[in-house]
């Protein structure tokens, strides 16, 4: 089946009530009638101007209701959807484009400039562009149609002839285990069942209503609307994260569900904004897409209702979530919960052998029901992240781990993050989540920095500190109390911010590609943030 079809396939409760709801306009919202009405006249349209089966159409927006309509009626039409980061420059634009042969783009008016240049560069037609103008005019002179032009050709129905198992639906930006950005190829069973594991458990204790500020052609986000879609649950969608507006939107709307990257949550529990009133009606929250500890997370834990979660959410593009604690436990340890229903996890060896002894720790694979199909025309990747052997495709995940005896998942480190010192193994995270500890640090990124003549890396810590009197020897000593003399950074970097991608995860190389002069004069300035992360995270961890 169609992922658009079983998405806006009937529904039992009130189809004219507002389903998705801009949170910073709710005089903008969209009903499940109106939503599906919109679409069908987009699948309508883009099949009027050529669209085919198995053509990709691109788009570069911010999130807002209509996002959805893009989303749902390009895979509705049985084309392949691409969400691009709107932070892309042209030259990384123009590269993916030219991976996934998209056919027609749709971009925000801000953004067209860019976006034509790259579209051009690719030998792409004006004619084939179309100007997403939701929330800013069009501009004059441009040549570009409004993306409204192609709802005005009827009602489309869904192309319901693919196999869902064996049809790319989407193409989903991944850097894999290594390596450059490749396309991963997304089926339709993949998205249908992401979204089915958000619709079902228990009866829970609370009127479901959720807000989202993802990035929504990120992983992590590709649950939610369909899953919103499926039980009727009011859903506020921000446009882009802003600490502000989003604890003003839980109050208002009294929003009891939500996701966030690791960054927000620990910068929510420090602004004065963050009270138990304005809290008060959450009763879970997911992160994802970087490591953070229990103990991280206990400020805002501290704020919210006494029943509430806080869930750490482990998994991959190529998987989508794998991992999760469920809504009546809460994490006590650094685990990330337990497999998901329909998934495995093992740990093997560096040879790839199965590691049986319980807390082994090697790196994890995963056994999905939909994996991705693959990444587009990238042979060498794809041999690198399978595994196949008699239980099935195995999905390499890069993290080092091991699973304890109650089949809950610790993620020591990424595989190709740890740092050798000595010959001991440091794991980047765990230094993190000490020096996150100390109150004047609003941020940190630790690297190994390679010494030369084979003698391993040494520990380099940057750091976004509150006051700038803080001393290199001041942290060193922080750190020391609970970490081995070899995990305690020997390089301390002050830096303004941390480069991270949509969901927070640091964007290490570029932190690695800085010279290795050690020394507390050195200061990065304003770091290129990978992905929406200056616009997500910029303003929130730096007050």
């Amino acid at each position: 089946m169609n992922f658009a079809a079983w998405a806006l396939s009937p529904v039992t409760y009130d189809v004219d009530k507002p389903l998705l709801i801009d949170a910073s306009h709710p005089e903008h919202s969209v009903s499940f009638n109106q939503l599906k009405n919109q679409v069908q006249q987009l699948v309508a349209g883009l099949k009027a101007i050529g669209i085919q089966r198995g053509d990709c159409v691109c788009v570069n927006a911010f999130n807002n209701i209509s996002y959805n309509v893009l989303y749902l009626g390009v895979i509705g039409a049985g084309a392949i959807f691409t969400g691009v980061n709107p932070a892309y420059s042209e030259h990384e634009l123009a590269h993916h484009l030219n991976l996934v042969g998209a056919k027609v783009m749709i971009v925000e008016p801000s953004m067209l400039e860019k976006s034509t240049r790259a579209a051009e560069s690719c030998g792409f037609s004006k004619s084939r562009i179309f100007a997403f103008d939701v929330h800013d005019p069009m501009p004059q002179n441009t040549g570009v149609q409004s993306w409204s032009t192609l709802l005005g050709y009827g009602i489309g129905e869904f192309d319901n002839g693919c196999d869902p198992e064996k049809t790319v639906a989407a193409y989903q930006s991944s850097s894999g285990t290594s390596g450059l950005p490749k396309a991963a190829m997304i089926p339709h069973s993949y998205l249908i069942s992401q979204a089915t594991l958000r619709t079902g458990g228990s009866e829970l204790p609370y009127e479901v209503c959720r807000l989202t500020p993802l990035a929504p052609m990120h992983a992590f986000a590709t649950p939610i609307v369909a899953s919103s879609i499926r039980i009727g649950s009011p859903t506020y969608i921000l446009r882009r994260y802003d600490e502000t507006e989003f604890i003003h939107s839980i109050e208002r709307y009294h929003i009891t569900e939500t996701w966030l990257p690791p960054p927000p949550i620990l910068s929510i529990a420090k602004s004065p904004l963050a009270t138990k009133t304005a809290l008060q009606s959450l009763r879970q929250i997911w992160h994802g897409g970087a490591p953070l500890s229990n103990n991280d997370q206990m400020p805002l834990q501290g704020l919210l209702h006494p029943e509430a979660n806080i869930s750490p959410v482990w998994g991959m593009t190529e998987v989508g979530w794998i991992t999760t604690v469920a809504w009546s436990s809460r994490r006590t340890d650094d685990t990330v919960g337990g497999p998901l229903k329909g998934f495995k996890v093992r740990v093997i060896d560096d040879n790839g052998r199965p590691l049986e002894e319980p807390g082994a720790t090697g790196e994890l694979q995963i056994l999905a029901p939909h994996p991705m199909l693959g990444y587009l025309n990238n042979a060498e990747a794809n041999k690198e992240i399978f595994t196949v052997d008699s239980h099935g495709k195995w999905v390499n995940s890069g993290d080092i781990g091991y699973v304890t005896e109650q089949c809950n998942i610790l993620i020591v480190d990424r595989k190709k993050d740890l740092i050798k010192v000595r010959g001991w193994q440091v794991s980047p995270s765990e230094v993190e989540s000490r020096l996150r500890q100390h109150p004047d640090i609003l941020d940190v990124a630790v690297v190994g920095v390679p010494l030369g003549n084979g003698l391993g890396e040494l520990v380099r810590a940057n750091v976004v500190r509150r006051n700038e009197s803080m001393s290199e020897s001041e942290i060193q000593q922080f750190a020391a109390v609970s970490l081995a003399k070899y995990k305690v950074p020997t390089d301390i970097v002050f830096s303004d911010s941390i480069p991270r991608n949509p969901t927070g995860k640091i964007l290490r190389r570029l932190l690695r590609e800085r010279p290795p002069e050690t020394g507390e004069k050195q200061s990065i300035t304003k770091p290129r943030f990978g992905g929406l992360g200056r616009q997500m995270y910029g303003k929130s961890l730096l007050g």
